[in-house]
């Protein structure tokens, strides 16, 4: 393996692969480790590197024109050491260099339902070209190669835990119980899985990278039918040419959109725009407040819906509780798929916190953790119990306990990622970005609400607070925040007219030009999307390695032997472990 440095490389430089991987986030890098070890050239570009450079990140500005052109009214609900992510603008926070979104992601992962791949008559535009069941063995490997459990998500994970939760509000005709886990590195449980790390580790002799290099074209063959080149720049004025016979763009919802509708030397709509779908059907997972419950209604509340720990392979993965809308009830009311997870704002005396603290500054303990934990040997006994007998979540002592709703959204051609005016350091258009909720999503959040209320109050829990707008029945002014999961922009189907890519995720007309990532997603459902980004990724190594393995059986590469530069010290290296 070799690691090119465009900064340090010559002006002009020409290099050849097979397979030119440009983005190196989890799709990326995740087909790049299932291709390492084979005949298959492949090269990882990426705007960044392997440690963080903030400066970057001004490379992911948009001119913002949508639903959160001004701020976001609530944040995306970050806490802690992440708090900061929340007054990043919406659709920029987004992550140069190796490893992508996962530098600063909390690792929460889920399944997507069944009922998101279908074609549902209330939601016009939905329907994948692939069924759950097809995705099933890449969502077990994508799970494995996150450090998760068994993709089990719903009511029957109860009968895999050692201890199921205490009492089951769910009615399949309301709503129903759902699950995430969180994606950790190995052996370190309390830290997110950070694919920087999987770079490093990827050692195949045929696995390339090529640092600080941004993408900013993609040229085809004179005929437009076929991927030729893709022009690269970095941050000091350098240039580079790649030439592959495969290029897979692995940028995310906004940048795929973008790298294709810049494209357009040939294609002057951009590449696979011929029917203007390109950068339509953004979509995310609009974010906000479900419900609230009063102090004294925390404890008996947190006790259901925590943490339920789930041994498999050794270890022991964690499951967080909360809820979602039944099929039942989204095919009768025509609602949209929705879930919300529980969210507490811990207080400074909580026992569990101190000691952490404690932990963290040994020899400097002060006497106002030191009385937390001394007044609550009960609290701090019973939680080594529910955690190492029942493997269940620590009870904690929390000053606010809410649940925070994410809702999918109804394809919208006119949500739409186009071209601005404006131009960033590389002299390439903006993302211009229109994004928008519609009163469908509206609807969706409130019924559930309204639902998740009845449900709580004929299982004899205390009922939840609901907002004001759902109280009042308001449609405008609801408070909403993006998190960060573009998607839809490149969106995947069989109809050439009404989708950019195919099946098999490449570009309707554009041979050798494919997508991975949310940007090909039909439909979002409400999971975080990274396992099923990288369930699709892997799936499309598959096909790639088949791919590559025609092409050579006919000679597609036959003008085109790799040819490796020969360059200074500086610029290629061997990655540092």
């Amino acid at each position: 393996m070799a690691i090119t440095n465009l900064r340090n490389a010559p002006r002009g430089l020409e290099l050849h692969t097979d397979i030119a991987i440009v983005g190196g986030g989890p799709a990326g890098l995740a087909i790049a480790r299932e291709l390492s070890g084979t005949r298959i050239r492949v090269m990882v570009i990426d705007s960044g590197g392997f440690e963080v450079e903030d400066s970057l990140d001004t490379l992911n500005r948009v001119e913002n024109v949508g639903a959160t052109n001004s701020s976001n009214k609530i944040g995306r609900g970050y806490s802690g050491p992440l708090t900061w992510l929340n007054d990043v603008p919406p659709f920029e926070l987004r992550h140069r260099g190796l490893g992508g979104s996962t530098r600063t992601w909390i690792g929460k992962c889920a399944a997507f339902d069944e009922i998101d791949f279908e074609k549902r008559s209330w939601v016009p535009g939905s329907g994948w070209p692939v069924s759950l069941a097809e995705l099933k063995p890449h969502l077990d490997r994508a799970a494995e190669l996150l450090n998760l459990g068994p993709n089990v998500y719903d009511r029957s994970l109860y009968n895999l835990l050692r201890s199921a939760p205490r009492l089951d509000i769910s009615d399949d005709d309301m709503v129903r119980p759902f699950f995430w886990q969180f994606s950790h590195e190995p052996g370190s449980r309390g830290e997110p899985m950070r694919f920087r790390r999987i770079a490093r580790r990827i050692d195949g002799p045929n696995i390339d990278f090529l640092t600080h290099a941004t993408a900013t074209r993609i040229d085809t063959v004179p005929n437009g039918t076929r991927v030729h080149s893709v022009t690269v720049r970095n941050d000091e004025g350098g240039h580079a040419i790649v030439y592959p016979s495969v290029v897979v763009l692995c940028s995310g919802g906004i940048e795929n959109a973008r790298l294709l509708l810049i494209s357009n030397a040939i294609a002057k709509k951009g590449l696979g725009n011929d029917h203007g779908v390109v950068g339509r059907y953004l979509a995310d997972h609009p974010r906000t407040v479900l419900a609230r419950f009063p102090a004294h209604a925390i404890q008996r509340v947190s006790e259901i819906f925590t943490f339920y720990g789930l041994a498999d392979r050794h270890s022991t993965n964690f499951y967080l509780h909360g809820l979602t809308l039944s099929p039942a009830v989204q095919r009768r009311e025509g609602l949209l798929n929705c879930a919300a997870y529980p969210v507490q704002t811990l207080s400074h005396d909580d026992p569990w916190l101190a000691l952490r603290r404690l932990a963290s500054t040994p020899g400097r303990a002060s006497l106002a953790d030191l009385s937390s934990i001394l007044r609550s040997p009960v609290t701090l006994a019973n939680g080594l119990i529910e955690r190492f007998v029942h493997r269940r979540g620590l009870p904690r002592k929390a000053s606010e306990l809410r649940f925070d709703v994410m809702v999918e959204q109804r394809p919208n051609p006119q949500s739409r990622v186009m071209l601005s005016r404006t131009k960033d350091a590389h002299q390439v258009p903006l993302p211009k970005v229109n994004w928008r909720i519609s009163d469908h999503e509206v609807h969706s959040i409130r019924r559930f609400a309204e639902l998740t209320a009845i449900a709580f109050s004929r299982a004899g829990l205390p009922e939840p607070l609901l907002p004001d707008w759902v109280i009042q029945q308001a449609t405008k002014e609801v408070p909403f925040a993006d998190m960060a999961h573009p998607s839809g922009t490149t969106r995947m189907g069989s109809d050439v007219k009404s989708s950019v890519v195919d099946a098999n995720c490449m570009v309707h007309g554009v041979e050798g030009l494919f997508i991975a990532g949310s940007s090909v997603f039909p439909t979002a459902g409400h999971a975080n999307p990274t396992l099923m980004i990288i369930a699709l990724a892997l799936r499309l190594a598959d096909h790639l390695r088949g791919h590559q393995a025609s092409a050579a059986d006919h000679g597609v590469r036959a003008d085109k032997e790799p040819i490796k530069p020969v360059l200074s010290g500086s610029a290629i290296a061997s990655p540092a472990h």
